[in-house]
């Protein structure tokens, strides 16, 4: 059998297959994975009803796309409502 000059640069060895076995997981393997999968579905769910509370809030775009001057001037209350309500603490 020949070498050619790509055989030297051979760096995996006999023992790089013992890595691939998985291991088993500890309680507090399990404990995080469950951790950081309930901490996804938290902000998930906080980024959809924030994306919910934008899209029905009332904004500039939206009073004026309305057609009759009563709607525009109810929504436009609104707007004003909302935008002089004081910062929540």
């Amino acid at each position: 059998m020949q070498t050619s000059e790509w055989d030297h640069f051979d760096t995996t060895s006999k023992h790089d297959d013992e890595d691939d076995i998985p291991q088993p997981k500890t309680p507090e393997d399990v404990v995080d994975q469950l951790g950081v999968k309930i901490s996804l579905l938290a902000l998930c769910i906080a980024l959809f009803l924030a994306a919910m509370w934008v899209m029905s809030s009332p904004s500039f775009q939206k009073c004026s796309a309305l057609e009759t001057l009563a709607q525009r001037d109810a929504c436009y209350g609104e707007l004003r409502n909302e935008l002089l309500k004081p910062p929540a603490k």
